[in-house]
């Protein structure tokens, strides 16, 4: 009768002082009980599908790292923690960098603007002049702060008392402005 009897499962916390031991099977048996439901936990969160499984390795790594922390209970808590500030902390980095290389290329066209302006003075730059009177006073202000303070749209927008957003969103539009008075101005003078 006893052969009948099911084994029994040895709990989280057995397990987690098993792999301390160096029990790499128990350390397996860990992550197959425990890998689906922080996938699933992860792909309800993630935005990019790539990052399920990345952040899902790197919370094991962490837990296997720092075993001694959990103590009791079902892991998955713990590890759902531990996934959680994971993808937290490559999300941030993803909006940083995302950052860094929108402000990186608006360098870059305002450094191809500028090598362009080095050339002889033509018929743009004129109308250019007479395009800028044209702009309201909070716009110029705004342009003056970008382009010849150089600061940034999060700077702008606390000197102005404007979100960011709108800074931004006042800036591609003078930009848009200033091309289609200029196009107006040249077609007139080619007329």
């Amino acid at each position: 009768m006893d052969s009948l009897t099911p084994p029994t499962i040895p709990q989280d916390a057995a397990l987690a002082r098993q792999v301390e031991a160096g029990d790499d099977a128990a350390f397996r048996l860990l992550m197959q009980r425990h890998l689906q439901p922080l996938r699933g936990y992860l792909a309800l969160r993630a935005p990019v599908p790539d990052l399920i499984d990345e952040v899902a390795h790197d919370a094991f790594v962490f837990a296997y790292q720092n075993m001694r922390d959990f103590t009791e209970g079902s892991m998955q808590p713990w590890l759902r923690t531990i996934a959680y500030n994971l993808l937290r902390d490559r999300l941030k980095a993803y909006a940083r960098d995302f950052t860094k290389h929108e402000r990186y290329s608006e360098q870059v066209r305002w450094e191809m603007a500028l090598e362009a302006s080095d050339k002889p003075v033509s018929d743009e730059s004129d109308h250019l002049a007479t395009c800028l009177e044209k702009l309201r006073h909070h716009q110029r202000t705004i342009l003056d702060l970008r382009y010849e303070m150089q600061l940034s749209c999060e700077e702008i927008a606390q000197r102005t008392g404007r979100s960011t957003l709108a800074v931004r969103t006042v800036l591609m539009r003078v930009r848009q402005q200033l091309r289609k008075c200029i196009e107006l101005h040249l077609e007139q003078k080619a007329a």
